[in-house]
């Protein structure tokens, strides 16, 4: 009794700053009708700053390559001032990011803002590890230490401070949103933004002065738990997961539900550690790591739609879809045109032609899911490295044959994918994103990790495929990379590509995008929806599948550091810039914007750029979802060019509306073989 009462309460630092996290999530999400994902990495700068000024006095801008250091002290800045400096510092990043991005964002989808808070997660995380490396760092106490014996147990002090800090703290926002005049203004910017504007409250004025309250709240959580935990880039940022899975528990509105629910869970996690601790026999890999996705998964299947509908001024539009007018040609000239390019390459340029055209395959998962059902996934790497590590154990351990061994590997990504899908039955947008999100991350904690199925950071070996007695792998000998490789790959992608395109324009094609445009609708038209999303869960996957695949015989040997929670953010990052509804996105995306790619190693190997590619991406990524939701791949007729794009986003920064002419809306679903998108 004595050693759980001691571990319950060690949770509590945890769950202090995962409970710190979520009142900012449900303070910006009550404001701004915005779930954050870049909350965490938000924290995480934050937290830089102030180890950085507590322990070398340096203020580090957020951003790379210019000049980002002002050195303030030699010796290091007191405790007090650089508390000060860095609510300062969140304070004026929380006001930039919301005037820049999420103001004009204000009046967008679902699937746009996730975006762009991924955008802007990606930038952070980029810029972190360009500036203070990926070794984690630490510092000295922030609150009051030594122990309190309770129950003859030695509990540090700064537990209980924690804990203190974060429940007084949702008392003091639940008292300011109930009983003041700006709570009052902000809940009614929030449920009906046309009423407030008429009764003259600003709801983007207080949106801003609650988004800068938020961002002082996860500066708050930085500082507090960079003493107790090393600072690094990644795990901070991942702190999001958590946080999102708290604030779910209290509904994105009640802000002492999301300090209880994370002092709780903080402390679920850390007796979960003791109970594997005692009991060996026990999985002891990831469990408490999980927690939070099972938590989620529970949540959003018992709640379905829990993010309240919020009243807004403008009907949000989806990015434009493609449909392919020639699949067979243009598969044809695609597939000449790329031998060319493989014969006339050589080195690492050829090798990051074969890259660039795995990601186009990856990049056109997203492209059924996302782009023509509306569907946001955050967990297609997920996919992908799970039918990747399967390859190696059906290949090489049941002695499957190539191409059965692909086929039966891409396939056993189906039902996984089914499964995440599931809540997306009941869910959709932001909520979806979030339960991908978590998927992903535990799959990564509790497979990829596993030594038995991915090897560990030795990684699972790939056969090369064999077909006819033909090597098609993509060395031999001292030949590497062989041209028969990424011939044999390219077909694969092109294929897959035409069987896309025929989606599209087939009445089934039709139905994906009628559930797209308006679930109720399309569900009064006689169009089975559950079955719609699950169908495109289910192709996805598989293409996901197959990509993994291919990257496992690119790569040889498989690790799970290929296939990262990070790495399916980028794969969504570049999707969406190139253009996620349309099959010519996904291959700008391959070629021009993946970061093994081609364009982008050409750019490294000339110019040395390839360094800076997540904070490229994550730029791209935000400033697409403000100005260019349907990506680059959207023809040029449109009139979309960057001059035009620039002069829209002043537009909207300043508050007015760009006078070109809204698209042409799709026609209301009749029946799933009636509707044209």
């Amino acid at each position: 009794m004595t050693v759980t009462l001691l571990f319950l309460l060690l949770g509590l630092g945890a769950g202090a700053v995962y409970g710190l996290l979520a009142l900012g999530l449900v303070l910006k999400y009550r404001a701004a009708g915005v779930v954050d994902f870049a909350h965490g990495s938000v924290a995480m700068i934050c937290a830089f700053a102030f180890v950085s000024l507590r322990n070398d006095g340096d203020l580090q801008l957020p951003w790379p390559v210019l000049p980002h250091t002002i050195h303030i002290s030699d010796t290091g800045v007191p405790d007090g001032t650089s508390i000060v400096f860095t609510f300062i510092y969140a304070g004026v990043l929380g006001a930039v990011l919301y005037y820049l991005v999420y103001r004009p964002l204000q009046h967008s989808t679902a699937l746009t803002k996730v975006c762009a808070s991924v955008g802007v997660m990606l930038y952070l995380q980029a810029t972190a590890v360009l500036n203070f490396g990926t070794e984690g760092k630490s510092t000295a106490p922030v609150l009051p230490s030594g122990t309190l014996v309770i129950a003859g147990v030695p509990i540090p002090i700064d537990r209980l401070w924690l804990a203190v800090t974060v429940v007084v703290a949702a008392l003091a926002l639940a008292f300011v949103y109930r009983r003041t005049l700006f709570g009052l203004r902000t809940r009614a910017g929030a449920e009906n933004e046309v009423g407030s504007a008429l009764v003259g409250i600003s709801s983007t004025r207080i949106a801003m002065q609650n988004w800068i309250i938020a961002t002082l709240l996860a500066g708050a959580s930085g500082i507090l738990l960079s003493p107790i935990a090393n600072l690094d880039p990644t795990s901070y940022t991942l702190f999001i997961i958590p946080a999102l899975c708290v604030a779910l528990i209290a509904g994105f509105s009640s802000f002492l539900g999301a300090a209880v629910a994370g002092l709780v869970l903080g402390m679920a996690q850390s007796e979960i550690i003791h109970i594997l601790a005692m009991n060996p026999k026990l999985p002891q890999q990831g469990i408490a790591e999980g927690l939070p996705f099972v938590v989620i998964l529970v949540v959003m299947t018992w709640r379905g739609i829990s993010l309240i509908p919020r009243g807004t001024i403008a009907q949000p539009r989806y990015p434009s879809v493609g449909r392919p007018s020639a699949p067979f040609k243009t598969a044809a000239f695609t597939f000449v045109a790329g031998v060319v390019v493989l014969v006339l390459l050589q080195g690492s340029l050829k090798s990051a032609f074969m890259s660039s055209i795995i990601w186009t395959l990856l990049a056109l998962s997203l492209v059924v899911l996302t782009g023509y059902v509306g569907q946001v996934s955050l967990a297609q790497l997920s996919f992908a490295g799970f039918s990747g590590f399967l390859l190696s154990h059906i290949a090489l351990e049941w002695g499957v044959p190539f191409p059965l061994s692909l086929l039966l590997a891409a396939l056993c990504a189906v039902p996984l994918g089914c499964l995440i899908g599931l809540p997306a039955l009941r869910v959709r947008g932001v909520n979806l994103a979030i339960v991908t999100l978590a998927a992903g991350s535990a799959l990564e904690v509790f497979l990829f990790n596993n030594v038995g199925f991915s090897g560990g950071e030795a990684g699972r070996q790939i056969p090369s495929p064999s077909l006819f007695g033909i090597d098609l792998g993509i060395a031999r000998g001292q030949d590497y990379p062989r041209t028969i490789f990424g011939v044999f790959i390219l077909a694969i992608v092109i294929l897959v590509a035409v069987l896309v395109a025929r989606l599209r324009n087939s009445s089934t094609g039709r139905m994906l995008l009628a559930v797209r445009s308006n679930e109720r609708a399309a569900a009064a038209s006689g169009i089975n929806v559950p079955r719609a999303k699950l169908l495109a869960f289910g192709v996805s996957s598989f293409i996901a599948g197959l990509g993994g695949c291919l990257l496992g015989y690119q790569q040889g040997t498989l690790s799970p550091a290929t296939f990262g929670v990070f790495q399916s953010l980028g794969l969504l990052a570049i999707a969406y810039v190139a253009g996620i509804g349309r099959i010519s996105g996904a291959a700008v995306a391959g070629v021009l914007l993946a970061g093994t790619g081609l364009m982008v190693s050409a750019l490294d190997k000339f110019l040395g750029l390839g360094i800076y590619q997540s904070v490229i991406a994550g730029v791209l990524l935000t400033f697409t979802a403000i100005m260019n939701p349907d990506g680059i791949a959207t023809p040029i007729a449109s009139g979309k060019s960057p001059a035009n794009l620039l002069e829209r986003w002043g537009q909207r920064l300043v508050g007015t509306r760009p006078a070109a002419p809204s698209p042409a809306p799709e026609p209301a679903p009749a029946s799933a073989g009636s509707v044209n998108a």
